[in-house]
């Protein structure tokens, strides 16, 4: 209780018989007994627990957090094979194994650095963003540059019930794939120089940080993989 005491009349208006009591000491100038305090304490007690009842009683029940809804990923193993073309005729073939991400934000390292510096936000293709597109990253994250290429060749590879198919092929370029099943995001850059005696050499690199594939073609391979016992891929 908080005011300001003036005369034993003007508060014990209202007010219990320990109320009044404590009221009528302090005006006198006395302490009040303890028995009074006590009293009006417990008092206190009781009524703020029972206002405390009461607002919980009227506060309305609390509903559960709509859940977050996580984009479909998918679940085939898929492996992106790459044929590079030299200049002088000599290829050389090797095999990322794809790992899949919910999106851009999700990729970790370098493949995040390179496509942050090479795609704004602002500016990134609809390709890396959109959810028409399942993203996809390789577990190697780059790899050094033989020399020149004249060419460069994917495929994508299926694996289910330990069997490989073959469900995609094309050369790089997007004019190469007008119905963009699948566009691979392509990034030259250099290393760090390393110091060789005196000289400091640098390492031509190359990475492909995301494979974006259209989900309605992936999704028909899927079930095509899971119903058609005769489904054979491209042979």
């Amino acid at each position: 209780m908080s005011a300001e005491v003036t005369s034993p009349a003007f508060v014990s208006r209202g007010l219990s018989a320990s109320e009044k009591e404590i009221c009528s000491a302090m005006a006198r100038g006395q302490e009040p007994s303890a028995s009074s305090v006590e009293g009006m304490q417990t008092r206190g007690r009781k009524r703020l627990l029972e206002q405390t009842a009461e607002s919980e009683h009227k506060r309305p029940a609390r509903r559960p957090a709509p859940a977050v809804r996580r984009q479909r990923k998918c679940s085939l193993q898929l492996s992106l094979f790459v044929r590079w073309h030299s200049p002088m005729g000599k290829t050389k073939v090797m095999r990322l194994q794809l790992r899949s991400v919910g999106s851009v934000e999700a990729l970790q390292g370098i493949s995040k650095n390179l496509v942050t510096r090479a795609f704004p936000d602002y500016e990134r293709p609809d390709y890396l963003t959109s959810a028409d597109f399942f993203k996809f990253t390789p577990t190697e994250q780059f790899m050094s540059l033989p020399g020149d290429i004249a060419r460069t060749e994917f495929r994508l590879v299926a694996s289910y019930n330990g069997w490989e198919y073959t469900v995609l092929e094309r050369e790089l370029g997007a004019h190469r794939d007008p119905s963009r099943k699948m566009l691979v995001t392509v990034i030259e850059f250099e290393s760090t120089a390393m110091m060789i005696g005196q000289l400091g050499v640098r390492v031509s690199l190359i990475a492909y940080p995301v494979v974006s594939i259209k989900k309605a073609f992936l999704e028909d391979i899927e079930h095509q993989l899971k119903t058609n016992p005769d489904f054979k891929g491209i042979l």
